[in-house]
């Protein structure tokens, strides 16, 4: 009695270990899947700016991922409703939002706060409160960069991350 209880505990041991080995072959096939499908496409977001206010303002996503190549399109949605609320989407290499920021100022309202600098991979039109702005760019090599809102005093409170695989 006592060898087929052990030998019944012994086969269901075997038999709940044995998922995990197809389990981890999913994992495989999914990461697989994933890198066989890395050829540059199109990628499509849509960003919305939350709040009325400078304390309340942000992107609603904080977080975008591409692969490298992709055709990035991004639609800004500025829900914000108070006057003089004006934003864009400027991506950046990590790390650079303040100098770009900085910059921005002295680019000015012409340039849609948008400055001629090699920290600046890619810039929307400003949204003006309740409108909508569109716009398109490749995706950059492999990294990690930061997406920001250029209008003066908004970065670093305006802030996001691009994940190019």
């Amino acid at each position: 009695m006592k060898k087929i209880t052990l030998l019944l505990a012994t086969a269901t041991i075997l038999w709940s270990c044995g998922g995990g080995t197809s389990e981890k072959t999913t994992e495989q096939q999914e990461q697989q899947t994933e890198e066989s499908s890395s050829e540059p496409g199109e990628k499509e977001f849509t960003i919305k700016v939350l709040g009325n206010t400078m304390a309340d303002m942000a992107y609603d996503q904080s977080l975008l991922t591409v692969n490298a190549g992709d055709k990035v399109v991004i639609t800004l949605v500025n829900e914000n409703q108070a006057e003089g609320m004006y934003h864009n989407i400027v991506i950046v290499k990590l790390g650079s939002g303040q100098e770009v920021a900085t910059a921005a100022i002295e680019a000015g309202k012409d340039k849609d706060f948008v400055p001629e600098n090699p920290n600046v991979i890619a810039a929307s039109e400003m949204a003006a409160p309740l409108e909508t702005v569109t716009f398109e760019f490749t995706a950059p090599e492999k990294g990690s960069y930061n997406y920001i809102c250029t209008y003066p005093g908004h970065f670093p409170k305006m802030i996001g991350k691009l994940i190019v695989k």
